[in-house]
């Protein structure tokens, strides 16, 4: 593409969403990436997956709660989609930490690699999988699991459960942290959330919850547990 189109296409992102690429799903919507506002983004189905509202509510979350880890302590990213949370800790935050990320959606990733070059992030190890598999089998300890897992606007019922959180928790270093995120819209959301806060008040010693309303009609809570 030629500089002046390029210029053409950011313009007009502006006035209306310019699609770059999609993506048929195996597992969910279909993917786009597509440049809204001068901003490239992944969205799928009703939502943004990487890179936009997602993406500012996650750097407004850290901002509030930065993460604290010494070099060599791991991070886990379940639902890491095309790669916001690690993009944010490795090069905006300067975490230098290993990073394993865990995704269903193989064309997720691909979306990723392709248009936002996550597979040259360093020191990242991504994985196509269930994250309740993985959870489930997983015997590594980390010091801090981002759990980002959605279809369209939902997080699947698994997910949201004690036996999930008990499996996160497990794999959790003594002094480690699990952030969830969770998007609300509802009563059934608030209903949702409520359940998930109680479960993380009965399984970690310390619990948050941050409402970050980067969009204020469906604000992201990101809920934390910490085992100190």
């Amino acid at each position: 593409m030629t500089r002046v189109k390029e210029t053409f296409r950011y313009l007009n992102s502006f006035a209306t969403e310019q699609l770059i690429g999609s993506y048929i799903s195996k597992v969910g919507p279909d993917i786009e990436v597509s440049l809204i506002n001068g901003r490239y983004q992944i969205n799928a189905g009703s939502v943004n997956y990487s890179y936009g509202p997602l993406h500012d509510a996650f750097r407004r979350y850290f901002n509030l709660d930065p993460p604290v880890l010494a070099p060599s302590e791991p991070i886990l990213i379940l639902g890491f989609g095309g790669g916001s949370v690690a993009t944010i800790l490795r090069t905006e935050r300067g975490l230098t930490n290993p990073i394993t990320g865990v995704e269903l959606d193989e064309m997720m990733i691909r979306a990723g690699v392709e248009h936002f070059g996550i597979d040259k992030l360093t020191d990242l190890k991504l994985i196509n999988a269930d994250a309740n598999e993985f959870i489930l089998h997983c015997h590594n300890k980390f010091k801090l699991i981002v759990v980002d897992i959605y279809l369209d606007d939902v997080v699947p019922v698994e997910f949201q459960r004690k036996q999930f959180l008990e499996e996160a928790r497990r794999c959790l270093m003594p002094d480690g942290k699990l952030v969830f995120n969770k998007l609300v819209s509802g009563p059934e959301g608030h209903s949702e959330l409520r359940s998930i806060e109680g479960l993380f008040a009965e399984l970690f010693p310390e619990s948050r919850t941050f409402t970050i309303p980067v969009n204020k009609k469906m604000p992201n809570y990101l809920i934390t547990g910490s085992l100190t």
